[in-house]
């Protein structure tokens, strides 16, 4: 057995991460009609998206064979986003199954509701891969890359998109190209292409962004770029307190112990399956505090319901490692969350 000692800061931040997202989908307000929903929305999507860049270390990932990298992500997400999506097309859009052109167009071109963030990923790691070799060897290549990020998220989550023919942006996913800036961010600070800046300098972008963000919420005079500076700068200095938050998460918290780390630890299903539970709330006739108390509720529920069958299922697996173990045949592999893309979405 490798000695490599597991990192419990990616799986802890994931945790803390997913309350957020299974809070915000507790809501039945729209994201402009809610102000906590509103804050929550402003910086957890480029948050998560950052630490999935952030745990890919370029010098090993820009050099994998692609077929190991394939079947790595059909077994560590893909499978499982496959079976979830097609239930909850089932389930919820029915018609996605009239044809294969609507089926291929609800699947991958326009996701529904929170599938979008895997196929989104995993676009997101074919790019760095194809660029593997010119990131890790030309600072050029890299600004290049950056530069188009930038111009991205400009065309697809700004008014600027107004630019851009309306066939491009009713037939794909604006997310895909618009959010892939917060991937590479954090693979350009895990890889030391920026610096990694200190918590006395992003306090102020946090605390400022946090600011504008509630300005625009509750001031007429705020028009669609002002929403876009807070928005980036309240995503921009939380995504880069990343690092540090991963730092500080290597120990257990209290009260929860190593909760919070099983949820970040099996997050993909976590988040692949909790819109079955939580879109019972989504109803206007409860009224805000109500649905505000009844949304945690079940944010604890599906948090302790993800760790009691996350127990389960790993207790059911102690038995053949240990015999594996006992006969010296235990090749199971003990990685670094640093070196491997994080493969557990929102």
């Amino acid at each position: 057995m490798n000695g490599t000692r597991h990192d419990p800061g990616p799986d802890q931040l994931k945790g803390l991460l997913l309350v957020l997202v299974i809070f915000g989908h507790t809501f039945w307000q729209d994201v402009g009609d809610s102000w906590t929903k509103w804050m929550i929305y402003g910086f957890h999507m480029p948050m998560f998206l950052f630490l999935s860049g952030y745990m890919i270390s370029m010098a090993r990932f820009g050099t994998r064979p692609w077929g190991d990298l394939l079947r790595h992500y059909w077994k560590r997400m893909l499978a499982a986003w496959l079976v979830v999506s097609v239930l909850w097309l089932a389930l919820e859009e029915p018609n996605a199954f009239t044809g294969v052109q609507s089926f291929v167009a609800v699947l991958l071109l326009r996701p529904a509701f929170h599938l979008w963030y895997v196929p989104m990923l995993f676009l997101s790691v074919l790019l760095l891969r194809l660029l593997g070799r010119p990131l890790n060897g030309s600072a050029r290549a890299r600004s290049a890359l950056g530069v188009a990020a930038v111009a991205g998220a400009l065309l697809f989550q700004t008014p600027l998109k107004e630019l851009l023919p309306p066939v491009v942006l009713d037939n794909v996913d604006a997310r895909y190209a618009g959010y892939f800036v917060w991937v590479l961010l954090g693979v350009a600070l895990r890889n030391g292409w920026l610096p990694r800046i200190g918590l006395w300098w992003l306090a102020p972008l946090v605390v400022g962004g946090l600011a504008a963000r509630s300005w625009v919420y509750v001031s007429d005079a705020a028009g669609p770029w002002w929403s876009v500076v807070a928005f980036t700068v309240l995503s921009l200095g939380a995504s880069l307190c990343v690092p540090a938050l991963r730092d500080a998460l290597r120990s257990r918290l209290p009260i929860v112990g190593e909760a919070l780390g099983v949820v970040g630890k099996h997050s993909l299903y976590v988040y692949l399956l909790h819109p079955f539970v939580t879109g019972a709330l989504q109803t206007p006739e409860a009224g805000w505090l109500r649905s505000l108390v009844l949304g945690a509720a079940v944010t604890v529920a599906v948090l302790v319901a993800s760790c009691v069958v996350a127990g389960l299922v790993e207790r059911l697996g102690v038995r053949p490692r240990q015999h594996l173990r006992a006969r010296g045949r235990d090749h199971l592999a003990v990685t670094s969350p640093a070196e491997e893309p994080a493969a557990s979405g929102p």
